[in-house]
């Protein structure tokens, strides 16, 4: 079957949940007779052909109606590869098969020409209604429809499988990960710098409007709501953005809002593939800090659940000294943040600290403090409210099952992580020549500590 036939041979299911291809004979002689021109040639202009059959389409005259059976049968074949390229990248380790997909997506074979409920609530129907011709090719809208349909969202998350959108990628690349997959695909410097520039535009105007955007679940503590598409009035804000900056364009004239749109899926394109792979180990980088492991899109989740585990133990530990609001407990548990604070953020040794606060001598400190037992409750809670964020996000809260297999991924995918943690976390307190922490643990310690409001009271 030729790219031309898409034209004219639906794709649709019929009453026993098979796929079926059949020749729209009418569509097929409409379009070999408004453009001939095309007929024998192996690659058409598929965004030319679409403008005038959606210009059909949308008109009142008689060719509208045969011009609406050409456009669906064109994105009923492209919502048929879509499953099948699926199929191709998950069915080996997932078991996901085109069979299980292409029912959600594709019509009936028995679906009425009327315009039955059935038909309008179609994918089809919603995609050739919000198609717009002067912004893209069908192929590329139908792919946006596709990827974004919650059936097909459903049932990759049954399989175990979470799809990362375009613009979870672009969130959380850094300009050192970019720089670094684009010159490995071998990329001239003028290209990656341009790419460097739309992926800053992209961070600037995109990432600093979030949180207008994304909602929180109101029961959950996490924001689990997807990256939307970025507005129209984002992208002309990038293309602005961009057209400012990249003084060596090869047409030096404006970018359109539809150009760094089209941009910016290549660029996720381009860094799909690379995502989900780690960080090259390395004991230093430029500010002489340890380099995460982990793939981009986990280090904001590994981060936030880190604050909250760090906050969670403290402020256990500081309720129990208190001893239910006794005096005396109130002072220790004050001299307990204190000295976290002290040893932690400034670097003073447990000795001086101990004389600074009044204690008798260092170990009744370290009897309060029992920083070990500290790094191993926040690695317990971390690991904990990782597995709570993953299952949340990946709507397996409900299911037992799957949870007992997530925990194991969540042990592989973030174990070493919270291990290398500790590890630095406890070398770093028995460095005696320290001034200053400068672990991640110890971070996020006094980040808390320094919002704590018992501290200041």
């Amino acid at each position: 079957m030729g790219v031309i036939s898409r034209y004219w041979i639906l794709v649709s299911i019929d009453s026993f949940s098979r796929c079926r291809n059949d020749v729209i004979k009418s569509a097929q002689d409409f379009f070999q007779e408004q453009f001939p021109e095309v007929t024998n040639q192996k690659d058409i202009p598929d965004r030319k052909i679409q403008l005038q059959l959606m210009q059909w389409y949308q008109s009142n005259e008689p060719r509208g109606e045969i011009a609406e059976k050409c456009l669906r049968c064109f994105i009923s074949n492209v919502l048929k590869e879509s499953c099948i390229g699926l199929e191709r990248k998950f069915a080996e380790k997932h078991y996901l098969y085109s069979t299980e997909l292409l029912p959600l997506v594709l019509d009936s074979a028995n679906q009425k020409a009327s315009n039955t409920k059935e038909r309008d609530e179609s994918l089809t129907t919603q995609i050739l209604s919000t198609f717009n011709p002067n912004k893209s090719n069908l192929s590329t809208w139908v792919t946006i429809i596709f990827k974004s349909c919650s059936s097909v969202k459903n049932s990759l998350k049954e399989h175990g499988i979470v799809q990362l959108t375009d613009w979870t990628i672009l969130r959380y690349t850094t300009q050192t990960r970019l720089k670094r997959v684009l010159s490995n695909l071998q990329l001239t410097p003028i290209e990656i710098a341009e790419a460097v520039k739309l992926l800053d535009s992209f961070h600037k105007v995109y990432c600093t409007q979030l949180p207008s955007y994304r909602k929180v679940k109101p029961d959950s503590k996490f924001t689990t709501t997807k990256y939307p598409q970025p507005t129209p009035e984002q992208l002309n804000q990038m293309a602005n953005f961009v057209y400012g900056q990249i003084e060596y364009s090869s047409d030096n004239q404006i970018i359109s809002s539809e150009e760094v749109l089209e941009k910016l899926q290549k660029l996720a394109t381009k860094l799909r593939e690379k995502w989900t792979q780690p960080q090259p180990k390395s004991n230093q980088n430029d500010d002489n800090k340890k380099i995460s492991t982990l793939p981009d899109y986990c280090i904001e989740p590994f981060d936030n659940c880190l604050y909250k585990s760090v906050g969670q133990v403290i402020k256990n530990r500081f309720d129990y000294i208190q001893r239910k609001g006794t005096q005396k407990g109130k002072e220790q548990a004050k001299k307990y943040l204190q000295a976290l604070s002290l040893f932690h953020c400034n670097g003073v040794a447990l000795k001086k600290i101990a004389l600074q606060l009044g204690f008798t001598d260092q170990p009744h400190l370290s009897r309060l403090l029992k920083l070990k037992v500290l790094r191993q409750d926040i690695g317990r809670n971390l690991i904990l409210n990782l597995k709570k964020y993953v299952a949340e996000l990946s709507g397996y809260s409900q299911s037992p099952d799957k949870l007992l297999e997530l925990d194991a991924r969540i042990q592989k995918m973030f174990g070493q992580e919270i291990d290398e943690l500790i590890h630095e976390a406890e070398k770093e307190a028995k460095n005696g020549y320290r001034l200053v922490m400068n672990s991640k643990l110890a971070q996020s310690i006094c980040q808390f500590i320094a919002k704590y409001p018992h501290f200041y009271h």
